[in-house]
């Protein structure tokens, strides 16, 4: 007899952007919000437009990207080429520091 679990897998799947969400409350993050854009993760400044992405490249690996300087001026959809790869916590962490949201080391 085939048996199946009760266990919805919405209550143990975890999104991307609850784990971003979960992380930058963890690191003391203030001021900074997160949303979701496809695949990707986009964060941004209270009253500010985006300024980094994080991309899902498969495994446990993530990719970090900030806005292009020229995407401000000409308000194209521009990102830099990754700027790191890496654990999604430590992308996360590389991300608020750039903007003083917390601490760096």
């Amino acid at each position: 007899m085939l048996q199946t679990s009760t266990t919805s897998r919405t209550s143990t799947h975890r999104t991307l952007l609850d784990r971003v969400s979960d992380a930058m409350d963890a690191l003391g993050s203030d001021g900074v919000w997160a949303r979701s854009s496809g695949p990707h993760v986009l964060l941004g400044l209270r009253g500010r437009d985006s300024y980094a992405r994080l991309t899902p490249l498969g495994g446990a690996s993530y990719g970090l990207a900030f806005r292009a300087i020229e995407a401000s001026s000409t308000h194209t959809n521009a990102w830099e080429p990754l700027m790191l790869v890496d654990d999604l916590v430590s992308v996360i962490e590389h991300a608020l520091v750039a903007v003083d949201a917390i601490p760096g080391e």
